[in-house]
């Protein structure tokens, strides 16, 4: 009776098996599969903390070692994030154009909405960060800068006496 019982469970256990193998092989024939190629990842002796020391060390250093290895796209894990650099103007014009659905500014520059204040940039949603981008792009043009160049010099000289100004009033 025993042998007939330990018979079934071996008969179960196989069937349960062979039906996970013929599972995961239609899944394989049948899914397609993506043709994006995922970046190569920054290699660490320590799989959780390793990211997390070389990008406190000195993250230029770090982009710096990695650039000549892996490309000018790469990934840093960093506990349960992944960090994905973008290095040069052929790569980095994917995160500007890349559509929200795939690739989330307001997500990744949550952080700097003080640096800009509420309502621009990333504090807005998708349809009218794009039309300030626009706007920017314009303004950042070479032929446009060239024309900033004064103004910049007379603040930069300004600010200059600044901490000298700010020391007497001290």
């Amino acid at each position: 009776m025993d042998t007939e019982k330990y018979s079934k469970v071996i008969n179960m256990g196989v069937v349960i098996v062979a039906t996970l193998v013929v599972a995961k092989l239609i899944s394989i024939l049948v899914m397609p599969r993506s043709k994006k190629r995922l970046p190569p990842v920054i290699k660490s002796p320590l799989p959780l903390i390793g990211g997390l020391l070389r990008f406190l060390k000195g993250p230029i250093v770090m982009l710096r070692q990695e650039y000549p290895k892996l490309g000018s796209v790469f990934t840093l894990n960093l506990f349960n994030k992944k960090i994905t650099f973008l290095i040069g103007p052929e790569v980095s014009a994917h995160f500007f154009k890349a559509p929200e659905y795939e690739l989330s500014q307001q997500e990744v520059y949550r952080f700097n909405v003080p640096t800009f204040g509420p309502g621009v940039v990333f504090d807005v949603d998708y349809s009218v960060r794009q039309e300030q981008f626009r706007f920017f792009t314009e303004s950042l043009r070479v032929n446009r800068l060239k024309g900033y160049v004064d103004q910049m010099v007379v603040e930069a000289e300004v600010c200059s006496l600044l901490p000298i100004v700010i020391f007497l009033v001290w």
